[in-house]
């Protein structure tokens, strides 16, 4: 996820974009906004009359004015009695924004997450970007409250204060705003240094927690290393220089607040100071010197409130800033002709496919491939490590787009097809499968094209296909038990057996097998060997491995390396051959041949 302060202009219509559905609830906010501000803003004229009635009634001995001055007084506190109420009213729709607005955004941003290429995922650290996105959307909820709960009201607060000033004394209202442009322009620098601070502890946050959340998610490895204490030295010194950046953040925060502290009770001094000169010279009345103090004095609590929530946005800016810069990178659309595809026959063909990672454009990991698998077949892909196989299949599911040729399905290039209608007639089991938090059946329907038809004896039937219903059924709760994080509960070759099961329930066209019986021992192999010849009856299958056992009951072997099609053929053939396969499977050829 980039973080490389790309302009404002992006961003901003990002964010307008985001809150344009919630544009009546934010009317309704900026309205109450304003009349709250509003509200505020008129208290102290409420003071200047009580002060002008108590000046006239020492000044005319017996003058009675408790009676105007009651009046005045109960008519003050129904003033702030409404304004409390519209405050609580606008609380409640600000957070309604902010709460609405979150949710539709971390929602969107987890579906951009899912739906971006292969290529994201395999370039970007997973703690990193959650990082990112946790504290983007977290500040970006956070500025759309300050947007409108403290913002927006405080330049209202602020104009009428000026207004008022300026009304019950231009002199006064000169001398008060005098030390304004100075605090504006500490505001804006103390902001700017603080961005750019900001920027660098939000970076240094994500990669923290990228490298802990790489750590856990093998933390079996690094227990069997020892490495906890290489970790936990390289957390602390990390955390240091980040906490070191917070520290110079809060001092930078200080310096310029007292500053600006020091700016606006230099304004309010001198209107306090100017205008007792002014009362003792007959100039103004003690009420409207009372007022204008009281005003200079709101005058610099909103611009001041104005000045902290415009550095705490310019910070929440640089947080928020990502999770935009991240939806506004929209990914590649998908090609016009998306219409549901029909129920694949599972011919497959690569015609002259070529294909490089970014990291080694010079050297094309798949270069001018081509073969035809007829629907039906089951081909072996085997070959040295870094060949091109694995590549191979995730060009196949639409993970990359070949840089050169095409491939094509019953005939129909690949670039025409949806992604998602692709893949839901393909299955795929890799070495390291994946289970999630949950218990063994929703693990099973997981990804299920259709949930409601995987009903339980379709469940056990896969499961027996995979040769994993017998300690299924020794465990205490069956297709309840919960698997823990990641199946930490089972055995490799038990989660290898789930993953087998869970591919062959979605009945799919195409089952892909990369490495699946890896984890197995060699009687379970033989056993899934055996299930495999029933379960893949009518259906395409690649089955890359690099055991011989594995091979069993395949049509054909293409042996993949540098890119190209080295050798295909059937298993005799290619024993035969005296070629690369011959040379690797002689030790073990008789029990493939069988």
């Amino acid at each position: 996820m980039a973080v490389c302060s790309p302009p404002l202009r992006p961003r901003k219509a990002a964010l307008i974009k985001l809150i344009r559905a919630y544009r009546g609830w934010i009317g309704a906010a900026l309205l109450l906004g304003s009349v709250v501000a509003a509200l505020g803003a008129i208290e102290p004229l409420f003071l200047k009359v009580l002060t002008d009635l108590l000046v006239a009634a020492a000044a005319h001995a017996g003058r009675r004015v408790w009676r105007p001055g009651l009046k005045v007084m109960a008519l003050l506190a129904l003033v702030l009695l409404v304004q409390r109420l519209l405050q609580t009213a606008q609380n409640a729709v600000v957070n309604r924004v902010r709460f609405d607005s979150s949710f539709d955004l971390s929602s969107r941003v987890l579906d951009g997450l899912y739906r971006r290429p292969l290529r994201f995922h395999q370039h970007s650290s997973s703690g990193y970007v959650l990082t990112r996105v946790d504290r983007g959307v977290a500040a970006l909820g956070e500025l759309t409250q300050n947007l409108l709960q403290t913002l927006v009201p405080n330049v209202i607060t602020l104009l009428l204060m000026m207004a008022l000033l300026w009304r019950l004394s231009p002199r006064l209202a000169l001398v008060g705003l005098a030390p304004m442009p100075l605090f504006v322009w500490t505001t804006v620098a103390g902001a700017r240094r603080l961005v750019a601070h900001e920027e660098q502890v939000q970076t240094g946050w994500s990669r923290l927690y990228g490298r802990v959340t790489e750590v856990l998610s093998g933390i079996k490895t690094v227990k069997s290393l020892g490495g906890e204490d290489s970790e936990i030295q390289a957390y602390r010194e990390r955390a240091r220089a980040i906490f070191a950046g917070l520290w110079h953040l809060v001092w930078i925060d200080e310096a310029f607040g007292q500053l600006k502290n020091a700016l606006a009770l230099a304004g309010r001094m001198s209107v306090a100071a100017y205008g007792f000169w002014l009362v003792l010279d007959g100039s103004i009345t003690t009420g409207t010197w009372i007022a204008a103090t009281s005003y200079a004095a709101l005058l610099y609590g909103p611009l001041a409130g104005l000045a902290g929530t415009y550095s705490t946005i310019a910070r929440q800016w640089v947080a928020a800033g990502a999770v935009l810069d991240f939806l506004d990178a929209q990914p590649p659309a998908l090609p016009a002709s998306v219409a549901s595809l029909p129920r694949l026959r599972g011919e497959i063909e690569f015609d002259q496919v070529s294909f490089g990672y970014e990291s080694a454009e010079a050297c094309r990991t798949i270069d001018a491939l081509s073969f035809r698998i007829a629907a039906g077949e089951h081909i072996a892909i085997v070959g040295p490590s870094g060949g091109g196989k694995t590549t191979l299949v995730d060009l196949l599911l639409g993970f990359h787009e070949p840089a050169a040729g095409a491939i094509r399905l019953d005939g129909r290039d690949l670039r025409t097809i949806a992604p998602s209608a692709l893949r839901r007639q393909m299955a795929v089991v890799l070495q390291d499968p994946l289970l999630l938090e949950g218990t063994i059946a929703e693990n099973l329907t997981f990804g299920a094209c259709d949930r409601e038809q995987a009903t339980t004896p379709r469940l056990w039937r896969a499961l027996e296909a995979a040769q994993a219903a017998a300690y299924v059924r020794q465990l205490p709760d069956g297709l309840d038990t919960h698997l823990g994080e990641r199946g930490t509960r089972l055995s490799g070759g038990e989660r290898q057996r789930l993953a087998i099961a869970r591919a062959l329930l979605r009945e799919p066209r195409i089952l892909i097998l990369d490495e699946a019986s890896a984890h197995l021992d060699a009687e379970s192999e033989a056993a899934l060997n055996y299930a495999l010849r029933t379960a893949l009856a009518g259906r395409t299958a690649l089955i890359i491995s690099h055991r011989l056992a594995t091979l069993a009951p395949c049509d054909r072997i293409f042996v993949v390396g540098h890119g190209r099609l080295l050798e295909a053929g059937t298993p005799q053939e290619l024993a035969a051959s005296g070629g690369f396969f011959a040379r690797w499977s002689q030790p073990d050829f008789a029990s493939v041949a069988d």
